[in-house]
């Protein structure tokens, strides 16, 4: 697992949009398990990137500046149950 560091500053977000990166990064810490927490949070939260007007391509290169990676299983799309 990447943790930010301390005196990390994501560049071209509005500090709303801060407040949600950081709050993905402290979800992430978990290791990106499926848990029912992280199912409950995450699609409210990808809500709340979409109308802060930032799209999974940004969130995903947000998550890779601070050392994140896809093999960590990251994939902020919540599962989808049959």
């Amino acid at each position: 697992m990447a943790r930010r560091p301390a005196n990390f500053t994501w560049i071209d977000f509005t500090p709303d949009q801060v407040e949600l990166l950081e709050l993905l990064d402290y979800l992430g810490n978990n290791g990106w398990a499926r848990n029912s927490q992280t199912e409950a949070a995450m699609p409210k939260l990808m809500w709340e990137f979409a109308d802060a007007g930032v799209g999974l391509v940004r969130i995903k290169e947000a998550m890779a500046a601070i050392g994140r990676d896809p093999s960590e299983g990251f994939d902020p799309r919540p599962s989808v149950s049959a």
